[in-house]
């Protein structure tokens, strides 16, 4: 199937409202009467556990999803900064995803490279493979979205960077169009 665009999600409060650290650590103490048991927070499968914490959708970036599967040009991906090589990450975001009825052509977790590097080559490497004249990608941090906004100026393809928690968009027609 030739595809027109790729659309792409991430996945901490972008897609799902998880928790963060300061707020995940005392939901934590509360519902299993520990400390939180490891020094970071990110990176452990442990902090998007749905039997401790309540891990709901963001709702407009769902309905975005549902817009985006409905779409017959669009590959739909998600990637998140989350560590795929950390043991049971993969099996906590895909059955956050599965108890959601939240499907995606392909599902990519961080191979190990910072977040935004991450992604940055994820997108050009999919982009090319597909061959799609089209990115739409929605992301809450505020310290990357700047950075997408630029890398987007450096692609050939036009691109749309959704900031979901201001729920802006800024397209960006790319180097060669």
């Amino acid at each position: 199937m030739q595809y027109k665009r790729l659309i792409c999600f991430d996945f901490d409060d972008t897609l799902f409202h998880t928790p963060l650290p300061e707020d995940g650590k005392v939901v934590w103490k509360e519902k299993t009467g520990t400390d939180w048991p490891h020094r970071g927070w990110w990176g452990k499968p442990e902090s998007i556990d749905d039997e401790i914490f309540n891990i709901p959708r963001n709702e407009w970036t769902y309905q975005k999803y549902l817009e985006a599967i409905a779409d017959p040009d669009a590959y739909v991906i998600l990637a998140t900064g989350r560590l795929d090589k950390v043991p049971g990450m993969r099996d906590g975001v895909e059955k956050i995803l599965r108890d959601n009825n939240i499907e995606f052509d392909e599902v990519h977790l961080n191979w190990g490279s910072d977040t935004f590097i991450f992604k940055c080559n994820l997108l050009e490497r999919t982009i090319k493979k597909l061959g799609v004249k089209e990115l739409k990608f929605y992301d809450d941090r505020d310290a990357h979205l700047p950075k997408f906004v630029e890398w987007a100026k450096e692609q050939d393809i036009k691109s749309t960077i959704v900031d979901v928690v201001n729920k802006t968009e800024t397209t960006i027609q790319g180097s060669s169009i």
